[in-house]
This record gives structure tokens, sequence and C-alpha cells, in this order.
């Protein structure tokens, strides 16, 4: 059940490449609020039907739940953005991929379930595998930003702190989940989506101010936008959320960390299908290795036995 739902949760994730580029005409900033607005009030909703059990998870960890939202989802994003701004999609997107690999060692180091010559093989395919694909995509992009160097560098801090701040959501809340066995995965999705909605309610006032929230090139189609937002609300966040939720109630953070590169090759797959294009040779290599990787990730517990942490 657990590699399943982790499973589940990449494929859904996923999604969240192949829509912003169906939605062009609005900026990332304008797609992202849709989204969590649509995250927000599709947990409303869900929040409403919960009743008490759930308004009594929300009373006892609105904190957590206030927390996660903002490194999960607003924050984590606000940081990719700065990143893509400053120093360019390719390379930041080369930082992100570092993400299953930094869960995959530290959740082990952290929540040890696994000898280390078990996940040396899987860590190291994939790390290839994102290489390459990542090398040959920024090969095909156009050239970074043309910004100062200073700008550039926090550009690149602005991504690996993008990678720190998810990575430590993804072990604080699978560490949530442990420590509080009667939480639901759907309830805390539920929770967690109130929280976010929330704080992007609050941040949007000032998107509006600076101007982000425009179509970025005044052609935008607004049905367009609340389909493609619902479908990343509901679908992407709160399902894939749900789903995440259950894997790393279940698995080893390790594990659950190396599942993610399922969301990478989904993403790369959809992308690719939406634009009616074959990726290119090295990509598939590339994709071959990290699911090669995933397939040779251990699955079952080795006789080292998880060691509690607390």
């Amino acid at each position: 059940m657990g590699v399943t739902a982790g499973v589940s949760a990449g494929v859904i994730w996923g999604l969240a490449f192949p829509i912003p580029v169906l939605l062009h005409g609005w900026n990332a900033v304008t797609v992202t609020a849709g989204r969590y607005i649509a995250y927000g009030l599709a947990s409303a909703v869900f929040f409403a039907i919960g009743g008490p059990p759930l308004r009594r998870l929300a009373a006892g960890h609105w904190w957590t739940a206030l927390v996660f939202a903002v490194t999960g989802n607003v924050g984590y994003y606000l940081l990719l953005v700065i990143g893509i701004v400053t120093v360019g999609a390719p390379a930041t997107d080369l930082v992100i991929g570092c993400i299953p690999i930094v869960l995959a060692l530290v959740g082990n180091w952290v929540a040890p379930a696994y000898a280390w010559s078990r996940i040396v093989l899987p860590v190291v395919l994939i790390s290839i595998g994102l290489v390459i694909v990542n090398t040959l995509e920024i090969s095909g992009t156009r050239a970074y930003n043309p910004a100062p160097i200073a700008v550039k560098i926090a550009g690149l801090i602005a991504a690996c702190g993008a990678v720190a701040i998810w990575s430590w959501y993804a072990l604080a809340n699978a560490r949530f989940l442990a420590d509080h066995a009667d939480v639901s995965p759907a309830g805390w999705s539920t929770v967690v989506g109130v929280a976010t909605g929330a704080v992007t309610i609050v941040a949007i006032p000032l998107a509006w101010a600076t101007g982000q929230l425009a179509p970025s090139n005044g052609d935008g189609d607004l049905i367009r936008l609340i389909i493609g937002a619902a479908i990343l609300g509901v679908v992407v966040s709160w399902a894939g959320t749900w789903l995440w939720n259950a894997a790393s109630s279940r698995l080893p953070p390790a594990l659950a960390g190396l599942l993610i590169n399922v969301e990478t090759v989904s993403g790369f797959a959809y992308v690719y299908a939406a634009r009616w294009q074959w990726p290119p040779a090295g990509q598939f290599i590339g994709f071959g290795l990290v699911i090669a990787g995933l397939l040779a990730a251990p699955y079952r517990q080795a006789s080292l036995r998880t060691r509690s942490t607390r």
C-alpha cells in the first residue's frame, strides 16, 4: 500500500509539469496562486464535511499545518520562482532535481531503515539519470539569464533553500504522521490545504501590488486558467498530498524519497505528450537509469532495525 501510494502520488504530481505549459499566457505566480486557492477551497469543503474530528485536528495542530503550508507549498514555490527568475530555469531545475537524493540520504540517516550498501546502487543510478536528463534539457533551452554574478549566486542560494525546506517538510511530515497514528492522510491533507489557502490569500495583495497576477503576455484565457487551477488544486495538491501522506506514514523516509523520482519521469512524459514530441534519445537513457534505480530500490527493510531518533 505504501509503495502504491508513493508511486501514485508521483504520477499525480507529474501533472504539475504540463498544466502550466498548457496555460500559456499566464505567468507562474498567477497559476500557482490559482492552484493553492483551489487547494484551499477544496480543503475547506472537505473540512466542513469532516465535522468535529477535523475541527479537533485543526485546533490541536494548527501551527504545524501552517508551517507545513509554507514549507511544503507556498514558501517552497516562492524560493523556486526566485531561482528561476535570477539564475534561470535550467539551473534551478537541476538543483531541485536533487530533492529525491537528499531525502533518500538524509532520511536513512535520521531514520535508519536500510544498510547503506542497499541504497548505494539506486541512488547512483538515479543521480546519473537525473544529470543526463537535466543536462540535455539545459542544452536544449535558452542560455541562462544575463544577470550579474551576485544575483545568480542569490538565485542558486534560493534554489538550494527550496530543496532544504521541502526536504525538511517531507521528513517532518513523515515524523508527524508516525507520531500521530490517529491522523488520517486525507484529513491531514485537508487541514494543511486550508492553511495553504489562507497563506495564499494573505499573500495575494503583495502579488497584486507587484503586478504578478496579470497575464504574462496579455492573452491569457480565464476559463482555461480556472480549469487548470482546479486540476492543480484538487487533483495535484489535495489528492497528491493525501497519497504522499499515506506513503510517508507507511514507508521509511529513504524509500519515500526515492519514489519522488516517479514525479520527474511522469512530468517529463506528460510534457512531451502534450507537445506531441518524443524525448531525445539521450533523455530516454536518463529516464531508463532513473527507472532502473527505482526498480533497484530496497522495498523490504534490511535486517537493520529502524532506530528511533527521538
